[in-house]
């Protein structure tokens, strides 16, 4: 029987899988354009079209759906703690992703456009700046990746939840 909790349940799903499965690929990406420095500047400016295209986007979907799963499902969300937990995670990755990884994702990409093209002299090492906020941009990726893994799992667990 198709119901509105069914149409936001599988939109909700859906939504996180198209919008957290290509973060998931961002280390990768990035590991690249660090091992063949010619392509950082591609490997950045892939990662940060992503992000400000699908991954941000599609990542506020799924939290439309989700409140469209707490209406429906008739949530008593003051006593869903695992609930509580995971929506203070979402929120605060959604913040931080907005306000300050995909910023620096962007000064990243002006930093390394602005190198020379091509391959770097043999032995050369890149400018500070741009090693300096490589580093940050990986950290904040280690904390979003652990944000949707443990809103993931309270979502899937639900720890403390009554099941009649």
């Amino acid at each position: 029987m198709w119901s509105w909790f069914t149409f936001f349940l599988i939109g909700h799903i859906l939504a996180a899988i198209v919008a957290f499965g290509p973060a998931f690929s961002f280390a990768l990406i990035a590991a690249q354009g660090q091992k063949e420095p010619q392509h950082a500047a591609f490997a950045a400016e892939l990662v940060h079209t992503l992000s400000a295209r699908v991954v941000i986007p599609v990542a506020l979907v799924v939290g439309v759906f989700g409140i469209g799963l707490i209406f429906t499902a008739h949530v008593d969300l003051i006593h869903s703690e695992w609930l509580l937990i995971a929506l203070t995670l979402y929120i605060a990755a959604i913040l931080f992703s907005l306000f300050v990884q995909l910023p620096r994702g962007g000064r990243l990409v002006e930093m390394l456009s602005a190198m020379p093209p091509g391959p770097p002299p043999p032995g050369a090492t890149p400018p500070a700046e741009i090693i300096a906020e490589a580093k940050k941009l990986q950290f904040g990726g280690i904390y979003l990746t652990l944000s949707v893994v443990a809103i993931l799992v309270m979502m899937v667990w639900k720890p403390g939840a009554s099941f009649n």
